[in-house]
């Protein structure tokens, strides 16, 4: 439905995205609206298509799907509007005046005949064009997102789109609208395809099959993890994409690949196309890894009596390939140390950081996530940052910062879920001569960002990998380290033993293995002393009874039901006390810490960061959440959804954390997703406890599948090649 009214009050807007929540005056009678509009201002007159809603706590609202802009009608509404501040230059009383004397023709006067300004006392002929300048901007800017509307694009996506083309908007969508595919983030070609269809461009255009070959690539990198993808099967599944002949996008891509626009690479004899950005990133990351390899101080250091004075001291005895790892360490720019639980990774850490304190070298530890590191600082005693907080990765800084990361050594843990854009921002902020050490697990999930990195690394040859495969004594004791590894060599984990740190509940169907899951959690957290929320579920699957997303529910319901304050947002119920997730990268939200007298503040907030809701304001419509590394960041309604429960979450997203205690529901699921390092990697997350629950026949069936999805990628090659040309450039 329509409805039209006046501005009368602006309660929220976020300038970036447009969301606002407004009262509006319809008919006499107030509307609260909410949702997102362009640059509005309180006294303009709007018309709103969307549909009323109840909200639990706030009532009746009506939820806008597309707005449009009027002109104010009457003399009060053009005074209000003009004095709003919208338009530079004009405040109330100036507004006052200028309607004063032109009345109901105000907006012909600046359109049509803006040097009649100047007859208002107070504005010079100077600033008459300036305000009659600042207006035709703001009316631009409204009729062309008015006219992107009109394509049945949402008003949100309407305003990046202006805010990319500015005044060559409508030019844009009408010539042509696939720009968008490559210039605009998060416009698919499903939108772009449907702004061509209504502008009448041809089925078989050029600019139709070059965009259709673009979002093919780029849904492999965001969606599959690739760096690159073979050329025969981008041209088929653009061809089934496009629905037009195989030759004319063959044609396209040979077109594409002289402009530049694509790449082909060469690897195992088959033909691989890129993205250009995609390509200069790997390549980037093989050339700067290159000169760290072989930047490093060539002068060996017999590092033997310095170990054995560590284990004489701490009253250990290092295995040969821990001993190993701690020389490479000191001897190579760079090294990979992977290792599945108990083979000692963080003790090598701790030597590493020992040993090269004695020597004052200054040591940066980072993670990938707020959990993983800090785990690594409660585990060494020192301090440990995430990849993008120590690389200042949020706004105005970090990615195309030049400036370096003062130190000698740099050690980062969970490295297997670092993706190639991350380790492209990491290698430039680290400086010629330092040392860099890779600590991972080789036979985790892959990231989940694009790349292979860590396997390509390893792969190369270039950089010093130790492998760890002994475990120790008393890692052996420990039935989730020995299951952990039983089931990495497709072996069934012993499930019959009740005293110990490893349990198996057996239950059927999905919905007895998700009410059991929900019992166990409480149970969990009581057998090993701890507070349930710190008891995490994980989940191979997102859907059905046993999915992250349901048990999230029945979890939320028991341990957290609702009684305090709550917040609803569209599917989502938001209490005071809720353990959440945030799922996006969001590099400009702001975030405060304070301890005792100590106060920081910075920006970004990133996926996979958990936290709390540790407070919500009703009357402001926002919520407060605390992050387990003492970040605190408020929450407005225009970014509700890039929080989730997070009492039960997927395997991918618990990479990188530690949990006290696992629960992880088995139900049957389809082979590319129930795997063996799946579960191997699920397994791993536990500190304390794991409890699984499900059918021991879908256990064995993700023991059996060691299916591990290709991922194309080219750093390995690149890192051969780029290792041989540092060679005969530096000797």
């Amino acid at each position: 439905m329509t409805i039209r009214g006046d501005i009368d009050e602006i309660r929220f807007r976020n300038e970036e995205n447009g969301f606002t929540i407004v009262v509006l005056d319809v008919e006499g009678e107030p509307v609260i609206a909410t949702g997102v509009f362009p640059p509005v201002v309180e006294g303009q007159t709007v018309e709103l298509l969307g549909s009323y809603i109840v909200h639990k706590r706030y009532g009746r609202q009506f939820k806008v799907e597309k707005c449009s802009i009027c002109r104010p009608s009457g003399i009060d509404g053009i005074v209000r509007y003009l004095g709003s501040g919208l338009i530079h230059g004009i405040g109330p009383v100036l507004a006052l005046r200028i309607v004063s004397l032109f009345g109901e023709n105000t907006f012909s006067v600046i359109e049509n005949a803006p040097h009649r300004l100047a007859e208002v006392k107070g504005i010079s002929k100077q600033r008459a064009g300036e305000i009659a300048a600042a207006y035709s901007e703001i009316k631009a800017m409204q009729d062309a997102i008015m006219t992107l509307q009109s394509f049945d694009i949402p008003l949100g996506t309407a305003m990046k789109i202006y805010k990319v083309y500015g005044d060559e908007t409508e030019e844009v969508i009408t010539k042509n609208p696939y720009r968008l595919v490559e210039d605009v983030d998060g416009i698919g070609f499903i939108t772009a395809d449907r702004i061509a269809t209504k502008t009448g461009i041809e089925k078989d255009s050029e600019f139709r099959i070059g965009a259709g070959i673009i979002y093919v690539l780029k849904e492999s990198v965001n969606k599959s993890g690739n760096t690159c993808y073979p050329k025969g099967i981008t041209i088929a599944e653009s061809t089934r994409l496009l629905g037009v002949e195989e030759e004319k996008v063959e044609s396209v891509v040979e077109d594409m690949l002289i402009e530049r626009r694509l790449r082909e690479v060469e690897q195992n004899d088959e033909r691989l196309l890129t993205l250009p950005s995609v390509f200069h990133c790997e390549k980037n990351v093989a050339v700067l890894l290159s000169k760290l390899v072989i930047s490093a101080d060539a002068t060996a250091y017999d590092v033997t009596g310095d170990i054995a004075h560590y284990e004489k001291i701490n009253n250990i005895t290092l295995h040969p390939t821990q001993k190993d790892a701690v020389e490479s360490a000191f001897n190579s720019g760079v090294v990979v140390v992977t290792g599945g639980p108990g083979t000692g990774k963080t003790t090598i850490i701790k030597c590493i950081i020992d040993l090269f304190e004695k020597l004052n070298k200054k040591i940066t530890l980072m993670a990938p996530t707020g959990r993983a590191a800090k785990r690594m600082n409660e585990a060494t005693g020192r301090d440990a940052s995430t990849i993008h907080r120590a690389c200042g990765l949020g706004s105005g800084a970090g990615w195309n910062s030049d400036e370096k990361l003062y130190s000698d050594v740099f050690i980062i843990d969970e490295f297997s879920m670092v993706d190639i854009f991350l380790f492209d921002a990491l290698l430039k902020k680290i400086p010629s001569g330092a040392r860099l050490v890779l600590v991972g697990d080789k036979d985790q999930l892959p990231s989940v960002g694009a790349g292979n990195v860590l396997a390509d690394v390893m792969r190369s040859g270039v950089v010093p990998t130790v492998n760890l495969t002994h475990i120790y004594r008393q890692a052996q004791e420990s039935l989730i380290v020995t299951n952990a590894h039983a089931v990495n060599r497709g072996e069934m984990p012993v499930l019959d033993v009740k005293d110990k740190d490893f349990f198996y509940l057996n239950a059927r169907d999905s919905i007895a293995v998700a009410q059991k899951t929900v019992d166990m959690v409480e149970r969990s957290a009581k057998f090993i002393g701890v507070d349930p929320r710190r008891v995490q579920v994980l989940c191979p699957m997102k859907n059905g009874p046993a999915g992250a997303i349901n048990v999230n529910i029945l979890l939320q319901n028991k341990l957290n039901p609702d009684g305090q304050k709550s917040l609803m947002h569209e599917d989502y119920t938001y209490h005071e006390g809720d353990k959440v997730m945030h799922v996006v990268n969001n590099y400009d939200l702001e975030w405060k810490i304070t301890v005792g007298y100590t106060y920081r503040e910075g920006l970004g907030v990133f996926n996979g960061d958990i936290g709390e809701i540790i407070n919500i304001s009703n009357e402001k419509n926002e919520m407060t959440v605390l992050f387990e590394d003492g970040r605190q960041a408020v929450y407005t309604p225009d970014i509700f959804n890039q929080l989730v429960l997070a009492y039960a979450i997927t395997v991918h997203k618990s990479q990188g954390s530690e949990f006290d205690a696992v629960v992880l529901p088995i139900t049957a699921g389809g082979p590319m997703i129930m795997t063996r390092n799946l579960l191997y990697t699920a397994i791993t997350r536990a500190k304390k406890m794991v409890v699984l629950i499900g059918d021991t026949y879908n256990v064995k069936r993700m023991v059996d599948n060691d299916y591990i999805a290709t991922r194309y990628s080219l750093l390995c090659d690149l890192l051969i090649k780029e290792y041989q040309n540092a060679r005969l450039l530096f000797g």
